[in-house]
């Protein structure tokens, strides 16, 4: 559509100067032949010379407009200033063709330093046959000032004018290419980001349900197959717990692909799931989980119920996989503008000095910051471990959901710490 457009463009404009050259020349070559009072041979030469002017714009215009080589321009107009003083001698009405030429000379030569010179030997020629023909006198100083300074005036600051429009005019289209490609590098940009964010998301979300209950999954298996030749009833009651797991599992799979809620916030409040999180750890690991609520109130935001679920189940497998822990302590704190959870074990700690790598405490903060909350990390060894998230109701306008730098885990005991592999 943008190269059909050009040339549309191109031919209208080309269309137009020749309808211009046509209005101005053939009423003046009707003038010259109908002028009597010059000899038929002078007519036929003033004929013959418009002829080759036009013969001349035909020839080398399109190139001079188009092109943008000023060097055609100074060609064409050269070869006027030659022809242009000869049509004057025989016929004074070719003053008449400037009307056509400087509308040219404006498009096909851009500098001053150059048009200028050129629209001064024009309107000289015109002068010039203007005395040759009256003689110096008060009225042809009269008539030279009404008919060649006057509109070499005019045409030089209608001229200024136009050139500053189409100069604007350049700019103008250049600044909204310019535009046109940042607003595509953006969207470009915005798009590669929003990847990037789903990515992130769905990584973080994958590690927090998919990749745990796979985990409880295989730990109960193997405990199953231990317990199978010993105690076959044992046995079963752990296959029946794998097989309501594996269930589990399946449900948040089936929420993950249909992008929901998780399946413990179903039709819950946050207060049950943690409950229902409590209950399932204790039953599957045997460690036992305490859960304490202060200050419970409804409106909390999704996002954040989420977030807060997301952060105790990744505490709890944490405390399966590395704290070797007794009892566990889950504390959900409502305020004003606040909301708070805390998993506290009794475990083994760990020194967060030492610690490199581990995705699911990093992915807690990731998901804490991007919701303008905190996360801390506390633990010394042999004295347990603390998982503190504190996420605002409202979140500030500058908190936009996302993914965050990373922390150096050794470097900030306080506010991120995590055992190995956690």
């Amino acid at each position: 559509m943008t190269g059909r457009g050009t040339v549309n463009r191109g031919y209208r404009s080309s269309v137009g100067w020749h309808v211009l050259v046509g209005v101005v020349a053939i009423p003046l070559a009707v003038a010259i032949a109908a002028n009597v009072t010059v000899v038929l041979g002078q007519r036929l030469l003033a004929l013959g010379t418009l002829a080759v002017i036009v013969a001349w714009y035909a020839l080398v215009s399109r190139q001079a407009m188009e092109d943008g080589d000023e060097r055609w321009g100074a060609l064409y107009f050269g070869a006027l200033a030659v022809a242009f003083p000869l049509l004057l001698a025989i016929a004074p009405l070719g003053g008449a063709l400037l009307f056509a030429l400087c509308p040219q000379l404006f498009v096909m030569v851009a500098r001053w330093r150059i048009r200028l010179p050129l629209l001064l030997i024009l309107y000289a020629e015109l002068a010039w046959a203007m005395f040759a023909r009256s003689g110096v006198s008060r009225y042809t100083l009269a008539m030279v000032g009404v008919t060649v300074l006057v509109p070499l005036t005019v045409t030089i600051l209608v001229g200024a004018y136009l050139t500053g429009i189409r100069e604007q005019n350049r700019k103008r289209a250049t600044l909204i290419e310019e535009l046109t490609r940042t607003r595509a590098a953006l969207a470009r940009a915005g798009h590669e980001a929003g990847v990037h964010t789903e990515r992130e998301r769905l990584a973080a979300e994958i590690h927090d349900t998919l990749a745990q209950g796979f985990t409880s999954i295989l730990m109960l298996a193997q405990a199953a197959r231990t317990t199978l030749h010993r105690d076959p009833t044992a046995a079963d009651g752990q296959l029946d717990i794998l097989e309501k797991t594996a269930r589990e599992n399946l449900a948040e799979a089936r929420s993950l692909i249909a992008a929901l809620s998780p399946v413990d916030l179903t039709g819950r409040s946050l207060a049950d799931a943690l409950d229902r999180l409590a209950a399932r750890h204790t039953r599957d690991t045997g460690t036992h989980v305490e859960l304490s609520i202060a200050g419970e109130r409804p409106g909390a935001p999704t996002a954040t119920d989420v977030a807060l679920l997301r952060t105790a189940q990744e505490a709890l497998a944490n405390v399966g996989k590395h704290a070797d822990a007794t009892r566990v302590r889950i504390e959900l704190r409502h305020e004003d503008h606040l909301m708070a959870l805390a998993v506290t074990d009794d475990g083994q700690g760990f020194d967060p000095d030492t610690v490199r790598g581990g995705y699911g405490l990093l992915g807690i903060h990731t998901r804490a910051s991007g919701l303008g909350g905190t996360c801390t990390v506390r633990s010394t060894p042999g004295e347990g471990t603390t998982v503190q998230v504190e996420l605002p109701l409202a979140a500030p306008a500058s908190a936009v959901p996302g993914p965050q730098p990373l922390p150096d885990l050794a470097s900030t005991a306080t506010t991120e710490g995590a055992e190995p592999g956690r």
